[in-house]
């Protein structure tokens, strides 16, 4: 008898005891997690930091960057401030850097952490206050909303490098 496979992390409906919206949020970083946990890993250094084109991104520095900024995403958008030693530009954060597969994944599974904690804990007046991000101010639900969308984004890309990985080793 065959497993049933799992359920997409959309489908698995409210996390109890947290608001309704970072329960969606939650739910979408779970999809994140588990594309990073696919596609990311069981990779050599080699394939890990490899780079198809100019201008594109490594699996590394992309996992790198998804953990990082979702975690600097977070402390913006609950009005804190970002440490110096997290102040990373995105083309830095991306590029290849020779780590070892393992550290990036488990940094991206500590900033996760972070970030999962820091969401299950806010509440409606939270998600309404105005923070700022650089010379403006928005509503911190904006900023909050677009750690998961970002992440989502560069997933897509760990899924597409990876493909084009194993397609170039066939």
């Amino acid at each position: 008898m065959q497993t049933p496979p799992q359920l997409a992390p959309f489908l698995r409906g409210e996390i109890e005891g947290v608001h309704w919206l970072v329960s969606v949020w939650l739910r979408n970083l779970e999809e994140v997690e588990e594309t990073i946990q696919k596609w990311a890993t069981g990779l050599t250094p080699e394939g890990f930091w490899w780079v198809p084109a100019p201008q594109a991104n490594p699996i590394g520095g992309l996992v790198r960057h998804i953990g990082g900024s979702s975690y600097r995403l977070l402390l913006r958008g609950t009005g804190q401030e970002i440490p110096e030693a997290l102040r990373i530009r995105p083309a830095e954060e991306m590029a290849p850097s020779g780590r070892a597969p393992e550290e990036v994944l488990a940094e991206f599974a500590q900033n996760f952490k972070q970030v999962r904690e820091g969401l299950q804990a806010l509440r409606d007046e939270d998600l309404m206050r105005t923070v700022q991000v650089g010379p403006h101010p928005v509503k911190a639900v904006y900023v909050l909303d677009h750690i998961a969308a970002h992440a989502q984004h560069h997933a897509g890309q760990v899924i597409t490098t990876r493909k084009l990985w194993e397609a170039k080793n066939r």
